[in-house]
C-alpha cells in the first residue's frame, strides 16, 4: 500500500515537472525593436532587449512612441504599435502536426502575419480566427464603450463577438473592415478607406516597412517544444522597422 502510494506521488511529482518544463519553453523571440517595451513574466516586469524569448503567458507591452516585432516558432509575427499590450494565451506546434495559437490583444494596435498554425486573436470586443492571412488590429475604447477594429490585408477572417450573447460570424477578405463594439450586434463589413499594400506571409520580414533603414539578420529561437528525435531547421529572418 505504501509503495503504491509513493509510486503515485513520484508520478504526479514527475508529470508537475514535465507540464512546468514544457511552459518555461520559447515559443518566439523578440526580433526587432524601435523604442522601449516590457515583457510581463511571473509577476515580475522586464525592459525587453533583441533576440529575448517570448514564453506561454507572457505579456508584451510597447511604450510610447515604441514599435516591437516578434517572431514566433510556427513562422507567425506580430508587430506591436506604440502603447499596446498582448498576452500569449496559449500556443502549441508541432512541424508535423501544426497547432493551435491564441493571442489576447489587451489595447492598442498590432498587425499578424499568421503562420503555419490555426491563429486566434482575441480581444475585449472580438475573436479572430484565420490561417495564412495578414491582419491588422486596433483596439481601445470611444465614449466608455470598448470596441476593435479589424482590417483583413491579405487573405480571410473570420469574426465573432466575444460576447456568448452575441451570435453569428462575420467573414472578412482582403481589402475589408469592420469595428465591433461591445453590446452591439455584429455590422457588415465595409471596404477599408485607407488600406496600406497587403504584404504575403512569406514576406513577413517587411510589413509595415515604408522608408528605407537598415538590416537586421538574425537567427530565429530554437524551437523547444519539439519532442525527441524531430529535428528542426533555423529560420534566417530579414526584420525592418522604420
Amino acid at each position: 500500500m505504501g509503495r503504491t502510494w509513493l509510486i503515485a506521488l513520484v508520478v504526479v511529482l514527475y508529470s508537475a515537472l514535465a507540464a512546468a518544463s514544457q511552459a518555461a519553453e520559447n515559443v518566439g523571440a523578440v526580433v526587432a525593436l524601435k523604442g522601449g517595451a516590457l515583457i510581463a513574466r511571473d509577476a515580475k516586469v522586464i525592459e525587453a532587449k533583441l533576440k529575448d524569448g517570448i514564453l506561454l503567458n507572457d505579456g508584451v507591452e510597447t511604450k510610447e512612441k515604441s514599435k516591437a516585432k516578434m517572431l514566433f516558432i510556427d513562422d507567425s509575427v506580430l508587430t506591436l504599435g506604440e502603447k499596446s499590450k498582448v498576452v500569449i494565451r496559449e500556443f502549441l506546434y508541432r512541424k508535423d502536426r501544426g497547432g493551435k495559437s491564441i493571442f489576447n490583444l489587451i489595447d492598442g494596435k498590432i498587425r499578424s502575419v499568421v503562420g503555419k498554425s490555426e491563429f486566434e486573436v482575441h480581444t475585449p470586443t472580438a475573436v479572430a480566427a484565420a490561417r495564412g492571412t495578414v491582419i491588422d488590429f486596433e483596439t481601445g475604447a470611444t465614449d466608455g464603450r470598448a470596441f476593435t477594429t479589424i482590417t483583413c490585408l491579405e487573405g480571410e477572417v473570420d469574426i465573432r463577438s466575444i460576447d456568448p450573447t452575441i451570435s453569428g460570424k462575420v467573414s472578412l477578405r482582403a481589402g475589408m473592415t469592420i469595428t465591433v463594439t461591445a453590446g452591439h450586434p455584429l455590422p457588415s463589413p465595409k471596404p477599408a478607406a485607407a488600406l496600406k499594400t497587403a504584404v504575403p506571409a512569406s514576406s513577413a520580414e517587411t510589413a509595415d516597412v515604408t522608408s528605407p533603414a537598415p538590416l537586421l539578420i538574425i537567427q530565429a529561437p530554437p524551437v523547444n517544444l519539439q519532442p525527441p528525435g524531430i529535428k528542426t531547421t533555423p529560420l534566417a529572418v530579414r526584420v525592418v522597422i522604420p
